[in-house]
């Protein structure tokens, strides 16, 4: 998983969503990456004019505020859902025999 925080530079906000996210991570024991992005050319590259904006995997999580835990966690369980679905669809598990009827 990767989530990218957009920010503006010296904002508290940013550092405080990347952390809450990395202790929320850490307490899943989720491989992921935090990426903080409070360059204003990057955020005028990206089209990003709401900040803070939290993105995971290229989906919007918040856009203008600061995403509360819950949201954060549903977004986690969402993301880990949809990889384990796709894991399941387009790997050979072995039980391809029960999809042939």
């Amino acid at each position: 998983m990767q989530f990218i925080v957009y920010t503006r530079r010296g904002d508290s906000h940013g550092a405080t969503i990347a952390g809450l996210i990395r202790a929320l991570l850490s307490s899943r024991m989720v491989a992921g990456h935090v990426q903080l992005i409070d360059d204003p050319d990057l955020l005028r590259m990206n089209y990003i004019s709401n900040v803070p904006t939290v993105m995971l995997d290229g989906s919007y999580i918040s856009s203008g505020y600061v995403p509360t835990r819950s949201e954060l966690e549903t977004a986690i369980d969402r993301r880990q859902q949809a990889l384990a679905l796709s894991r399941s669809v387009f790997e050979n598990t072995g039980d391809s025999r029960r999809w042939r009827r």
